[in-house]
């Protein structure tokens, strides 16, 4: 748990470098002139923020005994890793100037 969590902190602090040393937001937030990757990239990564604070709720759930929630907690899992490593591959590619 404590391993998953300090992941999902690092890289929320790593975002938040993105902003502070590239004004990320403003960037983002032009999505009538933006490209069509960057507009993708941002979807994902927005999504992949929203997918971990839905693992850490359901995580939290699971270690107070609720099992039942432990089959959604694993499909959030696989998606967030699906969201964060799409954000990684298009980052590449949505470099903004």
């Amino acid at each position: 748990m404590k391993t998953m969590l300090l992941a999902i902190v690092w890289d929320i602090i790593l975002v938040l470098q993105i902003e502070l040393s590239r004004g990320a937001i403003e960037k983002a937030s032009k999505v009538t002139s933006n490209t069509n990757i960057l507009n993708i990239h941002v979807s994902l990564a927005v999504s992949a923020v929203v997918l971990y604070v839905l693992m850490i709720l359901t995580g939290k759930k699971v270690l107070k005994g609720n099992r039942d929630i432990l089959g959604l907690h694993k499909k959030l899992g696989l998606l967030t890793l699906l969201m964060r490593t799409l954000t990684f591959i298009t980052s590449f590619f949505a470099v903004a100037d």
